[in-house]
């Protein structure tokens, strides 16, 4: 039975084993998220313009901030390496984007931090470090700015901090968007105001004001203030105001004295916003305009003073105005406003005389007056008319005047309003001005009325260009007067016009058509071009008539020179009034017809950007007359490009309506015409014709500089008179002069450039286009990249395939070895004839608020030489984090050194230097030691930086280590190189030493190399000190111990590993250094391909080709060098750089082909471009341990059966 229990629990051991293995409980370890918050308080930092501390309650809006964030990790429990904490900066924060940088605890690199600029999350990532140690703490330090897009609404604002023990909610004042400190404003108190509100707004900008006063000196014609009251004002981050709640009379007084009126505060210092409103009662009517001046002083303010002019809105006193005219009757209505200031008036001044010219008399019974209801904004209402028993009317006059006087019978103190007529005493012939004035007391106002014969008028109707018709429209006797013998004689005093007979048409004043009987018409018959006519009406007339018909136009008929284009036509009325005395009236009227009738063509042009071609367009011969040799000239101007399009002519009828809109028809058969091509092009028609033509051509701009207007001009001839004016067309081709154009725009941590090129898609030889950015960025030299492009009919470019870098065109970056500053040069390597797209990317190593420019020319070669610049600009937001630099100005120097000799600088090194930012890496530079050793990088901003050497030193190995630096000032980096062995002759296949399976940690006993900087050593990051406060865990410092956006970082490590584990025997004689050529060494393995970077400054080209293999140049700046299939040992190369002005640089790189270890552990490689052998965690295979557990399972069956088999037996 013991035994059965044995079994029993062997079983089960083995079950809970098999599956512990097969969870996988036992060996995974995974990393975790952090839940409690590790954040123990926050310190925000506020600075003015000046870079100095806001000591004030109260902030500007936009204003810089640094916030220092206090982290501690509990003891307990333990955290592993991978862990993660997240939270997220306020909104009410502005980010310009990534923030990246290292989590320091006591010198230490204990993890790093990210910042999402889109949604403000930071995630803090620990490495294994705080696995093995307590109490770890630091500081996370962002410069930033208070984002006015997210704070709005009242400058009271509230920012959440998330802290341990959960958010707080910290209250912050804002300073409104204005700049004054007192406003003042007055508005009177409706229309003929009695007096005069007014409104102080003080301390607006919430500024600390000790025994705040606001004096007012009232103006003379005032009252002293009354209906005094203060109120609380509540402000809005716009600079808008809203009246708050009463404040209560205990902390303020008021005073009045020698005409100043007082308000001083109680409360000291005054931090709030006020308004103070008050009255003033207007003691003089007759002054039209108030200005008051307020001053806002304290004992810590100067007097600030706030001036309001008010201008008091009365009615006129007397006003006079013609508000109607009949012509048919000659009346003229009249009106006048009086007393429209409702001023008192006794009765014995209330009293107007209104005077006209005696051309006129007053219409009799037509006066009335009506009392006027003002309201506030002036609005006059007319009341019922005034009983003609208050006023008195009694005619006067002058010399050549007329009128009436009326007086009221009674004193007034309200607005009138006197409306009347007058009329003309005698028939008027001709056209007059009335004049009227009218004067009551002191005042006086005079109105005009222009009047007008309506005897006879004359005006140009439709016109019907189809037919070459216009109608002309006569009215007689408009003010039905007796007339008497009535003829009527119209006349073409120009010529063009052809009486129509049949078109005359005669209707009484009701507009019906008068029988023939009633008239008669005397006209030539036939009837012949430019000949008039005569209405005669057969009996007296006495009232109005109206007389329309039509003529047909044409320019050939007009007298004098055609080209007027203008068809004038006088009508003359002759009548008697019933006795011997004969009157007449004369009028004209003008038809000016379209241009294309006065010029009989016309033309345009259209522009294809598809196929560059113009297509020009005439319309000639538009007046259709008859041309017995009809010939069309078009002379191209010289010069400018347009190249005749041979075969491109087509010849149209043409259209037109009734309106003068043309259009093209059916095409003219082509043995109708006859084209001559040519400068000029001549279209000559083979037979007379009277019909309008459309003529249409092309010229070509393809294989031509394009950036101008481009002109044309055709003329139409019958044989060799001239039949048009100059048909003449202006076209100007879309971007047509514009060769670069340039536009940026930030994006985070980088600004995307594009740079649209030859967008008129000229021709032009050896295009090329030079860029030169301002030093606050750093190109990036992969991100470039050149678009062919897609045109519209329209001119509009969309951006196509992308080019080939080395193929379709050449780039080369330099820098400037003093200045720091770099250059791009873009090459085409073909002639271009269409628009190209480039776009790239900078990083921005600006302060925020920066300007970041760029400075852009194209070039070209043509018969014309071709340079054009264009400049942009982008103003840059920069939001910074721990280690980040601080935006000052460094320079790095670099020395060369032997290892085995510290006095012997070497030169011939090559190093490139690389700017860091976030996952980017710009290259900034390089530059090669010269006989001194050293190079200098210049001009750099302070940050975080990585350099390598790119090529040794001749005879010395190369250091392929990468040397991270930090710049603050000035830093010096001192780096050693060891001589190469002295090369065996036959060299072996299989390595001289097998490495370890684990590697040492110091590959020799001295550092190699070893860099050294000349800053301090790294220390812990300052924590500002915090003020006391009564909001926990969140303190708003007064002076932050650290400067913004600024903090230390671990300095660059001391030691390096060396270039190999294992050390070359040193050759017994030394190599002498050589300057050129730099020689880079690379090592790859059997059948792998190996890659590396263009060396910059030009154009790149292969120089001498390997031996074992192949190298090819890629667009985006690399070499790939391929070994020969099965090929171990040796092999070199060399790539040679052309600068622009025709240097060249070699450069050698040298390849060691290596056999593929077998059957021992793989060792990294020192070849930065071969992935290193990753340790492998979870590949391992669990079959074995599946296999065990299944035949322990089966073992312990079998036992079991055994057992009871043996119990049973017994």
């Amino acid at each position: 039975m013991k035994k059965k229990r044995i079994a029993v629990l062997l079983i089960i051991l083995l079950l809970i084993t098999q599956w512990t293995f097969g969870i996988g409980f036992t060996t995974q370890v995974h990393a975790a998220a952090i839940n409690d918050s590790i954040i123990t308080s926050v310190t925000m930092a506020v600075y003015d313009t000046n870079g100095n501390t806001v000591t004030d309650a109260v902030y500007e809006q936009g204003a810089k901030v640094k916030l220092d964030y206090e982290w501690e990790l509990p003891n307990l429990p333990k955290y592993n390496d991978g862990d993660t904490f997240t939270f997220s900066l306020p909104e009410q924060f502005k980010l310009y984007n990534d923030i990246s940088g290292p989590l320091v605890f006591d010198g230490m690199d204990v993890g790093g931090f990210v910042v999402n600029e889109a949604n403000h999350e930071v995630v803090m990532t620990f490495n294994d470090y705080i696995s093995t140690h307590d109490d770890i703490h630091g500081v996370l330090t962002f410069s930033t700015e208070f984002d006015k897009q997210k704070i709005v609404g009242s400058t009271v604002q509230q920012i959440i901090f998330p802290i341990k023990g959960g958010p707080y909610t910290v209250t912050l004042n804002f300073k409104p968007n204005t700049t004054s400190a007192i406003e003042k404003r007055g508005t009177p108190e409706g229309y003929n105001a009695g007096s005069i509100n007014w409104e102080i707004d003080l301390n607006k900008r919430l500024n600390s004001v000790v025994n705040a006063e606001v004096n007012d000196p009232i103006p003379s014609g005032l009252a002293v203030p009354q209906n005094i009251k203060v109120y609380k004002l509540d402000v809005n981050l716009d600079g808008t105001a809203a009246r708050g709640t009463l404040l209560d009379s205990s902390q303020y007084t008021t005073a009045v004295a020698d005409g100043v009126f007082t308000v001083l505060f109680s409360n000291s210092p005054t931090t709030g916003a006020y308004r103070i409103e008050y009255s003033t009662e207007i003691l003089n009517r007759d002054q039209t305009t108030f200005t008051n001046t307020a001053n806002f002083k304290g004992d810590n303010q100067s007097s600030i003073p706030a001036s309001a002019t008010v201008n008091v809105q009365y009615g006129d006193p007397l006003e006079k105005s013609s508000t109607a005219y009949d012509s048919g009757t000659q009346t003229i209505s009249w009106a006048v406003k009086y007393n429209y200031n409702e001023k008192n008036i006794a009765q014995v001044n209330a009293s107007l005389t209104d005077l006209f010219d005696d051309v006129h008399e007053l219409f009799a019974g037509s006066i009335k007056v009506y009392p006027i209801t003002l309201d506030l904004s002036g609005t006059e209402t007319k009341g019922t008319e005034l009983p003609a028993s208050l006023y008195t009317v009694s005619p006067t006059s002058s010399t050549g005047k007329t009128g009436f006087i009326l007086s009221f019978n009674n004193s007034i103190s309200s607005a009138y309003r006197i409306e009347y007529q007058t009329q003309a005493i005698d028939r008027v012939e001709n056209d007059l001005t009335v004049h009227n004035t009218v004067t009551a007391d002191t005042y006086s106002s005079t109105a005009n009325r222009d009047t007008s014969q309506v005897i006879l008028t004359k005006t140009v109707g439709a016109v019907d260009y189809s037919n070459k018709t216009v109608e002309w429209n006569l009215k007689v006797n408009g003010d039905s007067f007796y007339m008497n013998d009535v003829d009527i004689t119209d006349t073409f005093t120009q010529g063009g016009l052809e009486f129509i007979p049949d078109s005359l048409v005669i209707k009484d004043g009701d507009g019906t058509t008068v029988p023939t009987s009633v008239f008669s018409v005397v006209y030539g018959d036939p009837v012949t071009p430019n000949a008039g006519f005569i209405v005669h009406f057969n009996s007296s007339i006495t009232g109005p008539y109206s007389i329309s018909y039509k003529t047909t136009y044409n320019n050939d008929w007009l007298e004098g020179t055609w080209t007027a284009g203008t068809f004038p036509n006088k009508a003359l009325v002759e009548w008697t009034d019933g006795g011997a005395v004969t009157h007449s009236k004369v009028t004209t009227a003008t038809f000016t017809p379209r241009n294309e009738v006065k010029n009989n063509g016309f033309k345009n042009g259209s522009y294809n950007a598809v196929t560059k071609e113009i297509t020009w367009t005439i319309g000639v011969n538009y007046n259709g007359k008859t041309l017995a040799a009809a010939e069309v000239v078009d002379t191209l101007p010289l010069g400018d490009g347009q190249v005749l399009i041979p075969e491109s002519v087509k010849v149209q009828n043409m259209s037109i309506a009734a309106n003068g809109n043309p259009t093209p028809g059916t095409s003219v058969a082509e043995s109708e015409y006859t084209v001559t091509y040519g400068n000029p092009l001549k279209v000559n028609f083979n037979h007379s014709s009277s019909l309008p033509y459309y003529i249409v051509f092309k010229t070509s701009l393809d294989g031509k500089l394009i950036e101008t207007t481009f002109n044309n001009t055709a003329k139409l001839l019958d044989g060799v008179t001239p039949v048009s004016k100059d048909l003449t067309a202006s076209l100007t081709v879309p971007k047509s002069g514009e060769y670069v154009e340039k536009k940026g725009q930030q994006s985070g941590g980088k600004i995307n450039w594009t740079i649209n090129i030859n967008r008129n898609q000229s021709y032009v030889k050896e295009a090329k286009v030079t860029d030169e950015p301002s030093d606050n960025q750093i190109l990036l030299a992969d991100s470039f990249h050149l678009y062919s492009t897609t045109v519209a009919v329209n001119g509009d470019v969309s951006k196509a395939a992308e080019m080939v870098r080395n193929t379709d065109y050449m780039l080369g970056i330099t820098t400037d070895d003093a200045t720091g500053k770099q250059k791009f040069v873009l090459s085409f390597t073909n002639d271009i004839d269409q628009a190209y797209i480039l776009e790239y990317q900078s990083l921005i190593v600006a302060n925020n608020g920066d300007a970041v420019n760029n400075t852009v020319n194209f070039t070209g070669n043509n018969v014309v030489e071709v340079t054009k610049d264009t400049v942009k600009e982008v103003i840059v937001g920069v939001s910074s984090g721990s280690g980040t630099g601080s935006g000052v100005r460094s320079i790095l120097t670099v020395k060369k050194i032997d290892e085995a000799d510290s006095t012997k600088l070497l030169s011939g090194a090559t190093f490139k230097l690389y700017r860091l930012s976030g996952t980017d890496r710009a290259l900034v530079n390089s530059l090669t030691t010269g006989i001194e050793g050293t190079v200098e990088f210049k001009n750099l901003w302070s940050g975080s930086y990585v350099l390598i050497e790119s090529g040794a030193p001749t005879g010395y190995i190369l250091d392929s280590s990468e040397h991270p630096v930090t710049l603050n000032s000035t830093t010096t980096l001192s780096l050693t190189n060891k001589l190469m062995a002295t090369p065996t002759p036959t060299p072996t296949a299989t390595p001289t030493s097998t490495p370890t399976a684990t590697p040492t940690a110091t590959p020799t006993a001295t550092s190699i190399p070893t860099p050294t900087t000349s800053t301090a050593p790294p220390v812990y990051p300052s924590v500002p000190t915090p003020t006391p406060s009564t909001v926990p865990g969140v303190v708003v410092t007064v002076t932050p111990s650290a400067t913004a956006g600024v903090t230390a970082t671990p300095a660059v490590p001391t030691t390096v590993p060396s270039a190999a584990p294992g050390q070359p025997s040193v050759s017994s004689t030394p190599v002498i250094p050589q300057a050129t050529p730099p020689v880079n060494q690379e090592t790859t393995t059997e059948d792998i391909p190996i890659e590396g970077e263009i060396p910059l400054g030009g154009t790149p080209s292969i120089g001498k080709d390997p031996g074992h293999g192949t190298v090819t140049l890629t667009p985006d700046g690399k070499w790939i060098y391929t070994p020969d299939s099965g090929y171990i040992g040796k092999d070199k190369f060399s790539i040679i750089v052309t600068d622009e002005d025709g240097n060249e640089e070699e450069t050698i790189i040298e390849i060691d082909v290596e056999e593929v270890p077998k059957g021992t552990v793989t060792e990294p490689s020192d070849n930065a471009s071969l992935p290193a052998t990753l340790p492998k965690t979870g590949e391992g295979s669990a079959l074995p341990i599946y296999l065990t557990g299944i035949g322990l399972i089966i073992l312990g069956f079998i036992l079991t059966r055994r057992f009871k088999r043996g119990s049973k037996a017994e």
